[in-house]
Formats: C-alpha cells, structure tokens, sequence
C-alpha cells in the first residue's frame, strides 16, 4: 500500500517510517510525464535535459540552487541533482495552488512521481537526502541509508508549517522541504506509481504508461496530496 503521510500527527507518529514502507516522492507538470517515462528523470544542469520541460514553482529559487555546493559531494551543486521530496502537499504545492510568489497552475496539472527510498539507495545511483531544503545554509546532508532516521518526520508530515504553528518549531517549513538527491538522472524504471488529482488525469497518465514496458500504478482521489 502506498504509504499516506497522516492529515495530523500525534506523537506516535514522530517516529520515523519504516524504511522498508518509505517512499520519495517528486512533483512535475504532467506535460513532462511522456519524456520522463521515456528518458527518465534529468537534473536541470543535465545536457540531456529535457529543452522544453515545464517548470513549476519559483525561477528564483531554482536559480539559486545553480550556486549552492552539495555538501556531502563539493564538486557538484544542488542543481546536479534529482529532488524529492518525502513528504507531500508541501508548502510549494501550496503556493503554486494560489500563485503566491510563483505562476499560479491548477493542481490537476500537477502529478507526483513516487519511488520506493529502499530501492534508490540500494542501487548504484549517487544519492544523499538532507534535513531540510537543501540550498539553506543550516541544511545538513547524509549519505548513510540509516540516517533517514534523523529527520524530523513531525515537520516533514505536517499540515501546519508556519511559523506561528502550535509546536513554537520556528524552523518548520525548511525541515518539512526534506529533500532526498539522486545525481545526474532516474531511470524511469524506478517510478512505482504516480498519483494525480482527477480521474481525467489518470485515464490520460494510464494511456501514457500502457504504451511503455513500465510497471507503475496510477492513483486518483488522494486528497492528503493536494489543497
């Protein structure tokens, strides 16, 4: 079953998932979704990059990660890697829901690629997972499977992430932007499903996917993913 972050959090879930149950999930515009499934997923300083993939969320912000050094890999910068997120309905899904600082796009156009952590870091992928958003200075980086332990999962899952939220966790909303990094691309056999907001949506997704030899199962009517 597809793990679902909880709607609320209760000090039982502040634990951390099991590993085994644990998915990375990343969002795209799902114009791009025939590309990927046939290229798979690039970072953006990839000369195999995708020339008219269509960006979501803030330019400015990804802009910045050209000039952010990978800690735990210095040669390289945020932007050589392939983001995920952990946890879902994050606050850019929000802002790309409302146009808060972003170009507004409804959310049916907007799908999740979801893959199991498990398998990424167990293949021979470069892969690194962070305690928050990966270009803020503060921001640690791991490389080590075990560590996912770590992360604040109460932030990741979290419905409330302002800083006035009723934990007084004034550092919410870096925690809860998670990030787990796979270098250079994905190969698209590493997508296991993808959720979308509309049945529309999935019968279309569904179409796209019958026509690979790829075995992922498209789900609609996940509420806890979307505003």
């Amino acid at each position: 079953m597809l793990h679902e972050p909880p709607e609320t959090f209760t000090d039982e879930m502040t634990t951390p998932p099991n590993k085994e149950n644990l998915w990375v999930f990343r969002m795209v515009h799902y114009q791009n979704l025939p590309y990927i499934l046939e290229h798979g997923m690039h970072c953006r300083r990839s000369t195999k990059a995708y020339n008219d993939y269509v960006n979501i969320g803030s330019t400015e912000i990804i802009g910045r990660r050209d000039t952010v050094t990978v800690k735990c890999d210095p040669t390289c910068v945020v932007n050589d890697y392939v983001p995920f997120y952990f946890g879902v309905r994050s606050p850019m899904l929000y802002k790309i829901h409302t146009g808060y600082g972003v170009p507004q796009q409804p959310q049916e156009d907007i799908i999740y690629l979801c893959c199991r952590f498990v398998e990424l870091v167990g293949s021979d992928l470069e892969c690194c997972f962070t305690d928050g958003n990966a270009a803020t200075g503060i921001t640690t980086f791991f490389t080590e499977e075990e560590e996912y332990s770590v992360l604040d999962w109460t932030s990741i899952y979290a419905t409330e992430w302002h800083d006035n939220n009723k934990d007084g966790d004034h550092d919410r909303m870096r925690k809860k932007h998670a990030e787990f990094l796979v270098k250079g691309q994905v190969p698209p056999s590493f997508i296991r499903r993808i959720v979308v907001k509309t049945e529309e949506k999935q019968r279309l997704v569904e179409k796209w996917v019958s026509g690979t030899q790829l075995d992922i199962s498209i789900y609609s009517n996940r509420p806890q993913f979307y505003f």
